[in-house]
């Protein structure tokens, strides 16, 4: 019987224990993992790896927007960058304009249509920042909050299935690989 594979299993693991005191197999497995997914980078096929994993993204993105479509058809909401916004200033009393826009990692121009769209909705209104005469800042109406609130039950449910296939460990694991590429 030929134990190759046994022995390699046993060299890795020798390896991971001279630097890790854990003896969690799952430990073991995202060291593993990594050590295996180094290795990969430096073959002709990273270039290839990383493409598609670009297109995943992207992908998974215009998936989130075609699901969505269909709530916003039947909302002055028009769009899931609408909706953010919308969301992010339920859960703050105001912001600059920029500094939403900013957040939301849009260029200017785009970022300020959509705020006059919602200005246009009267989802929200704007008024001067205290602090800095030049900026504007934004805050929610009861419009808007009543809107929100209609279709973030219908959004959230969406969510929810488009991330059903995770169990808890892995939706923990998915959102801090996506804040190390999004922190870069």
């Amino acid at each position: 019987m030929d134990y190759s594979l046994l022995k390699r299993i046993i060299k890795l693991v020798e390896a991971y224990q001279e630097d890790h005191s854990s003896m969690k197999i799952e430990d073991f497995t995202i060291w593993l993992n990594n050590h295996l997914f180094s290795a990969i980078e430096s073959s002709a096929d990273a270039a290839h790896e990383e493409l598609l994993l670009a297109f995943k993204l992207m992908f998974l993105n215009k998936e989130l927007k075609k699901q969505t479509k269909s709530i916003f058809s039947k909302s002055s909401v028009s769009s899931i960058d609408e909706y953010s916004f919308l969301l992010h200033l339920d859960y703050q009393e105001s912001f600059r304009k920029m500094e939403i826009v900013e957040i939301h990692n849009l260029e200017a121009p785009t970022g300020i249509e959509i705020i006059r769209r919602l200005l246009r909705n009267n989802f929200i209104e704007e008024f001067p920042d205290k602090e800095d005469r030049r900026a504007k800042r934004i805050k929610i109406t009861k419009k808007g909050a009543a809107e929100l609130r209609t279709i973030k039950p219908k959004i959230d449910e969406i969510f929810s299935r488009f991330s059903e296939p995770l169990n808890l460990n892995e939706k923990i694991q998915f959102s801090g690989i996506l804040n190390k590429l999004i922190k870069r």
